[in-house]
């Protein structure tokens, strides 16, 4: 549905301000600006919190260009979280791993410990990647920016060909453009099975302001359970898209088993 078509589902079937002045200005309750507005934010609470939107193909947000001696990268606003990262031409996924191991590596030695040895691995070609390092300012200034850390650091002979400098991300993100009145045949990025299932909580915003003898108090409220609960059903099933199911495998732990 474009976004002409969402506002008048909110108005007109969802909200019922439709009550028109013959002549005169409107007495409509929410102006079209506002509607829009409730709507963007529940097009971005909805793919947030369902983690529905994954990408693996936009440059803008699922690339990543290495450069010497940076371990660091400030990823684009819209990336909730990196699935997998590989580099580009690589069969293989870098290893995620978190802070911890990261930054706690040491030679393994039996008898002694050398508190000099934390991080010892050498700068070379990259094997492993992290996103719990820090959160940086988006443009707004909000704390929300994921920062992804590579390891170890790399230098220059392996971001030089024939080794790639790319990496491509499979993420979950955010839109990346807000829904605004300026363009009303904008589509919204959720997946269109979706679409209606977001204006509960634009619904719910609608309400929560408005008091009609302190009737519409019971309609917010029931218009934030259902998103909720939209919410829920379409994380579990990217939940189950995303991720592999545990497998339980015997006789891997280096073990052999002989037969009688």
């Amino acid at each position: 549905m474009i976004l002409r078509e969402l506002v008048e589902e909110l108005r007109d079937n969802i909200l019922r301000d439709r009550s028109d002045q013959v002549s005169g200005p409107s007495d409509r309750l929410w102006s079209d600006r506002t509607l829009v507005r409730y709507i963007n934010e529940a097009h971005r609470r909805f793919a947030r919190l369902s983690l529905i939107l994954r990408d693996g193909t936009t440059p803008q947000c699922c690339q990543v260009t290495l450069n010497a001696n940076t371990d660091t990268y400030e990823l684009d606003p819209s990336v909730l979280q990196v699935i997998s990262a590989k580099f580009a031409g690589q069969p293989a996924d870098l290893a995620r791993a978190g802070h911890a191991a990261l930054g706690t590596y040491h030679t393994p030695d039996a008898y002694f410990f050398d508190p000099s040895s934390l991080s010892s691995l050498q700068p070379g070609k990259v094997v492993a990647f992290s996103t719990d390092e820090q959160l940086s300012l988006d443009e707004d200034g909000s704390t929300s920016v994921v920062s992804m850390r590579v390891y170890p650091q790399p230098t220059l002979v392996y971001l030089t060909a024939p080794y790639p400098s790319v990496l491509n991300l499979r993420v979950v993100r955010m839109p990346l453009n807000d829904l605004t009145e300026d363009d009303m045949d904008a589509v919204p990025e959720i997946p269109r099975d979706h679409h209606l299932d977001m204006l509960d909580w634009a619904a719910y915003l609608a309400l929560r302001v408005v008091d009609h003898d302190a009737g519409d108090n019971p309609a917010a409220a029931a218009f934030k359970t259902t998103f909720d609960q939209h919410v829920k059903d379409a994380r579990d099933s990217a939940m189950r898209k995303m991720f592999t199911p545990m497998q339980w495998g015997f006789g891997r732990n280096g073990f052999s088993w002989e037969g009688n």
